[in-house]
């Protein structure tokens, strides 16, 4: 089977000259296996994506991901940012909400896990005194900004 070449077609270059396109592209293999797709993405930032616990990967600096990008969990009211041992117990169930959007005033965030990332400077009997401060401490601005969501 030939293919057609269109580089060499006049009325290809000729648009992609109006367009300001300077080269011909770059195109990147896509495997929905190990990278989200649109429709995944869109779900993590709208709300929350229903995931199975199997299909989490905790990383080597201890957050937790869903495929390419970081994400949190949402579990007895809280939000869990790393591996902390709730986090373990919420692996047994059949399904997790995970999600990336800014966590709802309602949730609390999980103060194991800031201490399981040091967060803050932050350690276990620091995470248990300031407990109740650590909504208001906590920014998930300044914590996207220390670790990115999206890729990892």
């Amino acid at each position: 089977m030939k293919l057609y070449n269109f580089l060499e077609e006049s009325e290809f270059n000729a648009l992609k000259h109006r367009m300001g396109a300077d080269g011909y592209g770059h195109f990147v293999e896509f495997d929905p296996e190990h990278q989200l797709t649109f429709g995944e993405r869109d779900q993590l930032a709208r709300g929350r994506l229903i995931a199975l616990p199997g299909q989490l990967r905790i990383l080597p600096d201890r957050t937790l991901a869903l495929k390419n990008s970081r994400v949190w969990i949402e579990g007895e009211g809280q939000i869990h940012l790393a591996a902390c041992h709730e986090l373990h117990r919420l692996r047994d169930a059949d399904s997790i909400k995970v999600s990336t959007r800014d966590p709802e005033k309602t949730l609390s965030i999980c103060p194991d896990c800031l201490a399981e990332l040091k967060y803050l400077g932050l350690d276990g009997r620091k995470s248990r005194r300031l407990s109740e401060q650590l909504d208001e401490l906590f920014s998930m601005e300044r914590f996207r900004q220390d670790y990115p969501f999206y890729p990892v």
